[in-house]
């Protein structure tokens, strides 16, 4: 009788272990794409840009469209993977850029997780001083996400 409860118990010992190893591991957030931020869409909000300028401020587009050139797609995601489950995706964001055919941009379109918003551009161009802000920040992520790789 001793030994089948020793038995059990170490069992039940073993069994508690292994579960509370497998559900107390950290889930590992990624971060994957173009991040761009609230005082970025507020500049394309308020100022005209051309094609030069979008390159300054969010770098190369993930994608382009396949039948024109004047379409262009940033696209930044996160995905949250926790032990040996399965990798979900948490938070996605898909910024469409359309330009005319002079290189400057006639609609921005910002499409998160199942929200799809239209930005109003300015008619106004665009000064220098927000491009080199622009241009700074660009240089402080990509900074920042080689920190953030292993």
């Amino acid at each position: 009788m001793l030994i089948s409860f020793t038995r059990f118990l170490f069992n039940f010992l073993i069994i508690f272990v292994l579960i509370s190893l497998i559900y107390s591991c950290a889930p590992r957030i990624s971060r994957h794409g173009n991040f761009f931020s609230q005082e970025e869409l507020k500049l394309l909000q308020s100022t005209k840009l051309n094609k030069s300028e979008i390159l300054q401020i969010f770098g190369q587009p993930s994608t382009k469209s396949t039948f024109s050139d004047n379409i262009w797609y940033y696209i930044y995601f996160i995905q949250k993977e926790k032990a040996y489950f399965k990798v979900k995706n948490t938070k996605s964001t898909v910024l469409k850029i359309k330009f005319d055919k002079s290189q400057n941009v006639i609609r921005y379109n910002l499409i998160r997780d199942d929200s799809n918003i239209d930005i109003k551009t300015s008619i106004e161009s665009s000064s220098t001083s927000s491009i080199s802000r622009g241009f700074v920040r660009e240089l402080l992520n990509s900074f920042v996400k080689r920190m953030e790789e292993p």
